[in-house]
């Protein structure tokens, strides 16, 4: 990765109990939320998943290396060029919307987190990430679903599990895991911060009181029980399976 001894933190932080969550410093209220999620999500995953030669699609400001440099050997950026993020630690500017050009079977683990839906076809990057992958090497893919438009123009589309299974699928790799964050009582809390974005006080009380009130016994339940029928988002590992042993005839 380019410039990485520059890097700060920026969308996540590490608390003092070694738990992931949103930069109190960095992140507004109304994004603070989802944030949280996010950093759960993703740490979990790169915890059980990442490892060896990495690659961040869509990098930006590379918000997830703070989580994952410790667990790899080497970071390869990729990111179009003017994105709003920057391009400081950016190796290779390219399209994603395009097939990549990535040496074949390079790559242990590959990275877009809340990319896909910013991209008008979204099938190139699994196909490029299933080219680059090495056999057993993962891709980790977030994605939102309940959540409002942001990075306008380019903000293309909402997922199901079935459309990321079936994105996967055509790529070749296989599903190891798929799982849904957030539910009814998250997208509420979600929605009632970002009423009140314009007033920054104003949403950061919203964003305090929800926090309360999703702690209650029964509330915390409600959004469980939701998740999957109401959620704000999706994690996606999948893997390249490994290709059978050939079999010599004779």
């Amino acid at each position: 990765m380019k410039n990485a001894d520059q890097w700060k933190p920026t969308k996540f932080e590490r608390t003092n109990k070694g738990v992931w969550r949103s930069s109190r410093k960095e992140v507004p209220a109304r994004s603070r939320l989802i944030a949280d999620r996010l950093a759960s999500v993703y740490a979990a995953a790169i915890a059980t998943h990442a490892k060896g030669r990495l690659a961040d699609l869509g990098c930006g400001a590379v918000p997830l290396y703070g989580i994952y440099r410790d667990r790899v050997s080497d970071v390869f950026c990729v990111d179009w060029p003017g994105s709003t993020h920057g391009a400081a630690y950016v190796d290779l500017f390219a399209d994603l919307n395009e097939q990549l050009v990535l040496e074949q079977e390079s790559f242990d683990t590959i990275i877009a987190s809340d990319v896909i839906e910013h991209l008008h076809t979204p099938q190139a990057l699994f196909d490029s990430a299933a080219r680059a992958l090495r056999p057993g090497g993962k891709l980790i893919v977030g994605v939102p679903f309940f959540y409002w438009l942001h990075e306008i123009p380019h903000d293309y589309h909402r997922y199901t599990r079935f459309a990321l299974e079936r994105m996967t699928t055509k790529a070749g790799l296989s599903t190891i895991e798929l799982t849904s964050y957030g539910g009814v009582t998250d997208v509420l809390s979600d929605l009632a911060t970002k009423a009140v974005a314009s007033r920054p006080r104003i949403a950061s009380s919203v964003y305090w009181l929800t926090a309360l009130m999703r702690a209650l016994p029964p509330v915390k339940k409600l959004g469980l029980a939701t998740r999957e029928s109401m959620p704000m988002g999706y994690l996606l590992v999948a893997e390249k399976v490994l290709a059978p042993p050939s079999l010599e005839g004779g």
